[in-house]
């Protein structure tokens, strides 16, 4: 008895280990930090779409670029554009599909999108679908009048 105690108790233990998520700073999940600081003023022209529900720009910062998005919920979100899974591929870069409102793993080609790893991902950096087990990686973001503060 003492032994199929032990055997199940091994078992148990192999198997929750096994389903944990990957760790933040290796695996699938990984995403290097870099310092990103992002002042963005909607009353200029080139952001004053932002004001407008379900709006986004792209800005040149953190690992591959960010997407700040105003989503439906009115609230401001600040994604890096480094997909979660197997982040070091070259084509793991998020995009914004107009199509089905969800962000993408791949690229946009003229014959149509070319997936990566074909994980997808809310407005809100929530996963869906695909391989990946994470959530995109998010930035802080704060709103004062008609400016939002980007940084981390």
């Amino acid at each position: 008895m003492r032994f199929t105690a032990f055997i199940a108790i091994v078992l148990a233990l192999t198997l929750n280990q096994s389903c944990k998520p990957d760790n933040e700073l290796i695996g699938d999940c990984f995403v290097p930090s870099v310092s990103v600081n992002l002042t963005i003023n909607m009353t200029f022209p080139e952001y004053f779409n932002l004001q407008n529900l379900g709006e986004y720009k792209a800005f040149e910062a953190g690992n591959r670029g960010i997407y700040v998005i105003h989503n439906y919920d009115d609230i401001f979100y600040a994604i890096e554009r480094t997909c979660t899974y197997q982040s070091d591929n070259e084509c793991s870069k998020i995009y914004l599909d107009n199509d089905i409102l969800q962000l993408r793993c791949g690229t946009p080609a003229d014959t149509g999108f070319v997936k990566c790893c074909e994980s997808t991902y809310a407005f809100s950096s929530g996963y869906l679908t695909g391989p990946t087990r994470c959530n995109l990686k998010t930035y802080r973001i704060s709103r004062s009048g008609n400016t939002l503060y980007v940084s981390n």
